[in-house]
């Protein structure tokens, strides 16, 4: 019973969610058709009314600045019907109307109003009267800019037009610009009837445009032109027509629903023209859509039914399996829990609860008798390590021999012992281009097998950088770079490297962190090189490092370590340090650099005893001869 009464809500949600997607859906798909029915029709009328609005500013202002008259201004209008139309065929009259006494040789109280209109294949000139009380006169004259008109049928064209009417200025007496009068472009409309009429729009619906104050001037039932409005086409919802005027004016564009003059609803895809303020529309009539929705409802309720059919069905199979197979697990738990490890589990087919509650059984039972064999694994696993320690000791270079780096100037003994069977210090060293020597000492953060692998990705970085770059900076630079933008495992490396002049005993170098160098002198005194570390290398990338520089004199020794060396603790918790590292270089650096080497670490395994080694141990001695 809870199986089938989450089952019921389950169904519930998934039923709510699917009829909210399938509505979604619908109106993003009317959505989508209503943008490519409107693009391209909505692109024509408004490239139509963005040319009669262009071609009335320019005729206003030539007015403004001609001062024509008589002869003069009739010509000009009729060669402006007529140079519309070759762009414009619905363009139907040019008229022009000036404030009183503002017409050029006109008296001071004189109205002056001429029309030239294109009437069959001629054109009329025509006066006018009447006009300063015309919507069209008056809404130009207090705006004082250029507007297309509420679309009406006019006095002499007896067809539906639109208006576009430009403020004509001129300049009084005194040089002030002034409004002279009127500029009006008149276009049919009455393509519109036709445009409206073939476009084709599917799951019958049909195209709608409304002026910019809702007036229908295009629909397919021209008994409804210039009578309907917007209230009509929305009644019989309270608000509609405010809520969708609101709507046309915040998004522009969108879908709406609605209903039609007929009373029937529908979804209403809008466009709203930027040039003139008309709204292109697209109406579906809902009932189409909504059968699709309640089909796939009704699906889905019979979806519903068979689940509860096959539910009930696997629940009396599922509880009438489950008690034999339980009471014989039951019976097996007892001889385990007695010590019993040879005891018989029962073998279950399936892959429900209790055929994994039955394995879980057999699985334990094994696992006890498969404990010793893991352990011959482990000894496996550490044979592995070993042998990837010989492996990474095997890439570093053991004596100047496999680097062809030996000469007479100077002589070089490495040293690196792992704190666990690998390990992240490391020591490098070979001969540059220009025969200076390369020697380099790193510890990477961490231990164990990560550290190893972050180590040689780091010195074959290292290496490559340095053979191929002229200086120790840049070489440093690079190959923070390199590091820092793939360690995704946000380790770090120290590092201090050096280039050392054979010749002449001049060492630049750089520090990434890592501890100074020690120079044992000629004398036998000891000192810390003048090593100032800067910013461990792959902590950040477009860190730039210092050029440092020390010089050796013959008989000097450089000697490069980890802090493996002075960290180094006894079971008292004491570590080697600074000191005992001079002391040790001081007493034991007179025999070579290899003697020199195994007597710190003889004085290190000495101060440590039995206490454990936790940290790599490395070091790199080098003996100049100059």
């Amino acid at each position: 019973m809870l199986t089938l009464v989450g089952f019921s809500i389950v169904f519930a949600v998934l039923f709510g969610v699917l009829s909210t997607r399938v509505k979604t859906e619908f109106s993003t798909l009317l959505t989508q058709k209503g943008e490519e029915i409107s693009l391209a029709n909505v692109a024509i009328i408004e490239k139509l009314f963005e040319k009669g609005k262009k071609l009335g500013d320019e005729y206003a202002e030539v007015l403004g600045k001609e001062m024509l008259s008589g002869k003069e201004l009739e010509d000009f209008l009729t060669q402006a019907v007529f140079d519309a139309r070759q762009s414009i065929p619905q363009v139907m009259a040019v008229v022009v109307a000036y404030e009183p006494g503002m017409a050029p040789n006109a008296k001071w109280h004189q109205e002056v109003m001429l029309l030239a209109q294109y009437s069959g294949n001629d054109i009329k000139l025509m006066k006018g009267k009447n006009y300063l009380d015309k919507t069209w006169y008056t809404t130009t004259k207090n705006l004082q800019a250029g507007i297309w008109q509420e679309p009406f049928v006019g006095d002499f064209i007896q067809e539906p037009i639109a208006i576009y009417t430009a403020p004509i200025y001129q300049k009084d007496a005194y040089g002030n610009t002034v409004f002279a009068g009127v500029l009006c472009i008149d276009m049919s409309i009455a393509f519109l009837e036709e445009t409206v009429a073939s476009i084709p729009v599917s799951n019958s619906g049909y195209v709608v445009i409304l002026s910019a104050n809702g007036t229908v001037i295009a629909h397919p039932k021209s008994d409804i032109v210039f009578k309907e409005t917007l209230s009509g086409l929305t009644r019989g919802i309270e608000g509609a027509a405010s809520d969708f005027e609101k709507t046309i004016r915040s998004m522009k564009k969108g879908l709406f629903m609605g209903r039609t003059p007929n009373e029937t609803e529908a979804a209403i895809y809008f466009n709203v023209m930027e040039s003139n303020g008309w709204t292109f529309m697209i109406v579906w009539p809902a009932q189409k859509y909504m059968e699709s929705q309640r089909s796939v409802e009704q699906l889905f309720v019979w979806f519903c039914v068979a689940g509860y059919v096959v539910m009930l069905i696997l629940i009396v199979v599922i509880s009438t399996r489950v008690s034999r197979p339980l009471n014989e697990l039951a019976a097996a738990a007892t001889k385990l829990g007695q010590g019993d490890f040879n005891v018989s589990i029962p073998h279950l087919s399936g892959r429900d609860e209790i055929a994994h509650f039955a394995w879980a059984f057999l699985n334990m039972r094994t696992s006890l008798k498969e404990y010793i064999e893991k352990q011959k694994d482990m000894d496996r696993i550490e044979s592995e390590l070993d042998f990837a320690k010989d492996i990474q000791l095997g890439f570093l270079p053991m004596t100047e021999e496999e680097e062809d780096s030996g000469d007479a100037l100077h002589e070089l003994t490495p040293f690196l012992r792992p704190a666990k069977e690998v390990g992240g210090d490391f020591y490098d060293f070979f001969k540059l281009d220009d025969g200076r020597l390369c020697v380099v000492v790193g510890d990477v953060s961490g231990k164990g097998v990560p550290a190893a692998l972050f180590m040689m990705v780091s010195r074959i970085v290292l290496r490559t950088m340095a053979k191929n770059l002229k200086s120790v900076v840049e070489t440093f630079d690079n190959t923070n770079h390199e590091l820092a933008i793939r360690n995704r495992a946000n380790m770090f490396v120290t590092i201090w490297m050096g280039f050392v002049d054979l010749k002449t005993g001049h060492v630049e170098f750089a520090s990434a962190g890592h501890n100074p160098p020690v120079i044992r002198h000629k004398d036998g005194s000891v000192e810390f090189a003048k090593s100032k570390a800067g910013m461990v290398m792959a902590a950040m990338d477009n860190t730039h490092y210092k050029m440092q520089t020390l010089d050796l004199v013959p008989g000097d020794m450089l000697f490069l370590y980890t802090d493996g060396v002075t960290e180094a603790t006894n079971g008292r918790d004491e570590l080697f340090g600074n000191d005992r590292l001079l002391e040790a270089l001081a007493k034991g650096g007179s025999g070579g650099t290899k003697e020199t080497c195994r007597f710190v670490k003889q004085q290190i395994d000495a101060f440590v005893g039995n206490a454990s080694q936790f940290d790599d141990i490395t070091m790199l001695a080098m003996d100049y001869k100059g």
